[in-house]
C-alpha cells in the first residue's frame, strides 16, 4: 500500500470514528489528526425532525454531510439529495459555479448566489434552452410549484381537490391543491378561477407566505391580529395604495424580514414579481417559517403600534409609569392646550432610536431624512388632529400651550415628508391651520436618551406618563 493510500485510509478511519464507527484504533488515530476538530463539527446523520405546530407536524430535513466529506477526501463525489429546509446545520458550501453551469443567463446578476442556493435546494429549475430568466415575470402556477417545495409544513390529509375548475390537467394542479389544503391560498381570492398562467402580483406572493407563517406557528397568528391596525413602514400607506385588509399580511412579511421592500421603502403590492425575487424571498421564508414571532424586533414594533398606537417600549428604554394610559386609549380624547390656543387628538406616536448618529428601528427610513445630527437620542413623530382656537396660527403660541416636551409643533423636513406622502405643517402654517377647522398632520420632537420623564394630560381619561429614570 503506497503512502497516499495509507494517508487516505487514515483519514477515512478518522471520519468513521467521528461518525461513531470503529474501535479504539480509529479513535486514537482521530486524536492525532490535525483536522479532528473540524471533523467533529461535521453533523453526522441525516434525519427527519418532526415538530408539532398548531396541531400539525412540520417535517424538516437536516443535511447529511459526513459522507460527503468522506467522498471528497477519497476524490469521489457521492451525490447527496438536496433538502427544502435546513435547520441547525449549515448546508454544504454553495458555489455560484453550479448555477453558472446550469443556467447561461445568471452570470453577473445580483441574484446569482441566491439562484445557486435555490438550485441546490431543488426549489427552482430552468428552461430547456439552458436559461433561468431571472428577470422574467413569474406566474401563479410557477410560484405555487416553488412554494410547495419550499414549505416545511406537512401535507394536509385529504388534500384539496378540484377547487378550481380551470386547473384540471394543468401541470401546477397538484401544487396548488396542496397549498390550498395547507392554508397558503384562500380559494375566496379566486372566485373566477385560479388562472395559473396569470402573472403573480407581489401582494399575492406576500399574502400566500404570510398565511403560511400563520399556519406554521401560533405566535404568527397572534402577530397577525396585533398588526391589523398598525402603521406599515412604507410610504404607500400615505398614498392610499394599500387597503386596510392587506396590512397584517404585509406586516408579517415586512416585520420578519422575509420581504424588505425596495430601496425607497415601498412594497409595490400591485406590481408583478420576478423569478429572481421569488427565489430570494422564499429562501428567507424557509428560515422564518415555524419560528417564534417574538424574535423579530421589527415585527414587535409593528405589533406594539397596532395594539397601543406607539412603538415606544419596543424601540426605547422608556416605560409607562403606574396608571398611565396608552396612546390608543386617548386617540379620540381631546387634549386642551393650557393657553386655550387649541385642542388636539393624538393618534400615533412613532419613535426612532438614534445612537451615535445612526437611526435604528423599522420606521427609520420612513421618517428620518439622511444625515441626522450625531449623538444619542430618540426622534419622535406624532400623528395628530388639531383645531386652532385662535386667529394667530402661531406655532410658538401652540407649543407654549403644551405642558410637556412629549409633543411639539415642529414640522417634519418638508421635502422628505413630501416624498414619503406625509402631511406636515407647511412653511406658512396658515396654508393648513385656520381657526375652527380640524386638520390632521405629523409633527416631530425628541426624547432624552436617559433620565427623561414626560406626560400629557387628558380631561377625562387621565395621563399618559413615561420615563426612563432608571436607565
Amino acid at each position: 500500500m503506497n503512502t497516499n493510500s495509507l494517508d487516505l485510509h487514515g483519514r477515512i478511519l478518522i471520519i468513521m470514528s467521528n461518525l461513531g464507527f470503529g474501535q479504539k484504533k480509529a479513535k486514537l488515530a482521530s486524536k492525532k489528526h490535525p483536522h479532528t476538530k473540524v471533523h467533529r463539527r461535521v453533523n453526522r446523520l441525516k434525519f427527519k425532525k418532526k415538530e408539532k405546530v398548531l396541531g400539525r407536524k412540520i417535517s424538516r430535513n437536516v443535511c447529511f454531510i459526513g459522507l460527503l466529506t468522506v467522498a471528497v477526501l477519497a476524490g469521489t463525489l457521492i451525490p447527496v439529495g438536496s433538502t427544502p429546509w435546513v435547520t441547525n446545520v449549515k448546508a454544504a458550501s454553495v458555489t455560484v459555479d453550479s448555477a453558472l453551469s446550469k443556467f447561461k443567463d445568471v452570470k453577473g446578476h445580483w441574484a446569482q448566489e441566491t439562484i445557486a442556493k435555490a438550485l441546490k435546494k431543488n426549489l427552482i429549475s430552468g428552461y430547456q434552452d439552458g436559461t433561468f430568466r431571472p428577470n422574467g415575470k413569474i406566474t401563479r402556477g410557477e410560484y405555487a410549484a416553488i412554494l410547495a417545495r419550499a414549505t416545511g409544513l406537512e401535507k394536509a390529509q385529504g388534500q384539496a381537490q378540484n377547487v378550481f375548475s380551470d386547473l384540471t390537467g394543468h401541470w401546477s394542479e397538484s401544487a396548488v391543491h396542496q397549498l390550498v389544503a395547507q392554508g397558503f391560498i384562500d380559494v375566496n381570492d379566486y372566485v373566477n378561477g385560479f388562472k395559473p398562467n396569470t402573472e403573480l402580483t407581489r401582494y399575492e406572493m406576500m399574502k400566500w407566505i404570510a398565511s403560511g407563517l400563520v399556519k406554521s406557528e401560533s405566535s404568527f397568528g397572534d402577530a397577525f391580529n396585533d398588526t391589523k391596525n398598525t402603521l406599515l413602514p412604507t410610504p404607500e400607506v400615505n398614498r392610499g395604495t394599500i387597503r386596510p385588509e392587506q396590512i397584517p399580511y404585509l406586516a408579517l412579511v415586512r416585520g420578519t424580514g422575509v420581504v424588505g421592500g425596495f430601496e425607497d421603502g415601498t412594497l409595490k403590492p400591485a406590481d408583478p414579481t420576478t423569478r429572481a425575487e421569488v427565489a430570494a424571498i422564499l429562501l428567507r421564508y424557509m428560515e422564518v417559517e415555524g419560528t417564534d414571532a417574538s424574535k423579530y424586533s421589527d415585527l414587535n414594533e409593528l405589533r406594539e403600534v397596532g395594539t397601543t398606537g406607539t412603538n415606544l417600549t419596543t424601540i426605547s428604554n422608556y416605560f409607562y409609569t403606574k396608571n398611565s394610559v396608552k396612546v390608543s386609549d386617548i386617540s379620540d380624547e381631546d387634549i386642551y392646550l393650557s393657553n386655550n390656543s387649541g385642542v388636539l387628538n393624538l393618534h400615533r406616536f412613532i419613535v426612532v432610536k438614534v445612537q451615535g448618529g445612526k437611526p435604528e428601528g423599522v420606521y427609520n427610513k420612513l421618517f428620518v431624512e439622511p444625515n441626522v445630527p450625531l449623538g444619542n437620542y430618540y426622534l419622535t413623530f406624532a400623528d395628530m388632529s388639531f383645531t386652532s382656537k385662535t386667529d394667530k396660527t402661531d406655532l410658538i403660541t401652540y407649543s407654549g400651550g403644551l405642558d410637556s416636551g412629549l409633543l411639539k409643533f415642529r414640522r417634519l423636513e418638508l421635502e422628505f415628508s413630501k416624498k414619503n406622502g406625509f402631511t406636515t405643517i407647511p412653511d406658512n402654517p396658515k396654508d393648513l391651520i385656520t381657526k375652527g377647522k380640524k386638520v390632521r398632520f405629523w409633527t416631530r420632537s425628541t426624547l432624552d436618551f436617559k433620565n427623561g420623564s414626560y406626560h400629557i394630560k387628558t380631561e377625562k381619561l387621565g395621563e399618559l406618563k413615561i420615563q426612563n429614570m432608571y436607565y
